[in-house]
């Protein structure tokens, strides 16, 4: 009987943990090639998940042609909800990860030392948001 309590309890708590991974994995269809921690990433199906469970610093990116991880700081955004999407800077010609949404008004931002002199250079850049499926 103890076993029988024990197990149903183990079951209970990892079914709980099981929304919190589905809730942090996106899948999205990315219309671009861009550039991510330095790697230059083909346009293409992606999907996005923390890479860690309980940690969403750490993402993977991961497609058919290619696949980056990438390390994030904590970022909120109180007045504007942001659906679960990624975040680019186009600066010219290139698009550049620069923001990891998974929370409505809490994501993940990359460092972009790849991008600063890009963007200097060409003085017109967007940021261009791609929602998850």
């Amino acid at each position: 009987m103890k076993l029988c309590k024990f197990t149903l309890a183990l079951v209970l708590v990892a079914a709980a943990g099981l929304p919190a991974v589905a809730q942090s994995q996106m899948s999205l269809n990315i219309p671009f090639e861009f550039t991510v921690n330095g790697k230059t990433l083909p346009a293409g199906h992606y999907s996005v998940w923390a890479t860690f469970r309980n940690n969403n610093g750490a993402w993977t990116i991961n497609g058919d042609k290619g696949v980056a991880s990438v390390i994030t700081h904590s970022v909120q955004s109180p007045f504007k909800p942001h659906n679960h999407s990624l975040v680019f800077v186009r600066a010219g010609d290139h698009y550049f990860l620069a923001q990891i949404w998974n929370d409505a008004y809490w994501g993940g931002e990359l460092k972009l030392p790849d991008m600063k002199p890009l963007i200097v250079a060409e003085k017109d850049h967007e940021y261009v948001e791609i929602a998850a499926k």
